[in-house]
């Protein structure tokens, strides 16, 4: 099953849990913090960066744990490899937009919206754009 066809997003179940939220408010964590802080090592919290912002997705914990189907995305910025619909570690260690055909760019705006609607966002990176979340 491809990350792009469209299926997969129906294994995770709906959450609302960032209704009027203001990203500005949260704090600033960088990849750098993510890979250096032990807090976030597996069994504690997984969190992942997509388009800017830190989500918290240890609600799936088996499926971004070693041996899961998003083993490599955790402590990385997975805007690229979702954008692409790949699950390999080389595209998830990429993390920029650029480049992208308008394909992907819907597929990506596609997984923000699952990501937004389903997993708490914590943070932001100190590249989040200050109009991208929105209700």
């Amino acid at each position: 099953m491809s990350l792009a066809d469209g299926n997969l997003p129906l294994l995770i179940p709906p959450n609302p849990v960032n209704q009027d939220l203001d990203i500005m408010r949260l704090p600033t964590i960088t990849l750098a913090d993510l890979t250096a802080n032990d807090e976030y090592e597996f069994g504690a919290r997984i969190l992942v960066v997509l388009k800017g912002l830190v989500f918290d997705v240890t609600s799936m914990k088996e499926a971004f744990s070693p041996r899961g189907l998003f083993e490599f995305y955790p402590k990385n910025d997975i805007t690229y490899a979702l954008a692409k619909g790949s699950v390999l570690e080389v595209d998830a260690r990429v993390g920029a937009e650029s480049g992208l055909t308008d394909r992907e760019k819907e597929n990506l705006e596609r997984w923000f919206t699952i990501f937004k609607n389903r997993f708490k966002i914590i943070g932001k990176t100190d590249q989040v754009d200050q109009g991208l979340y929105s209700n």
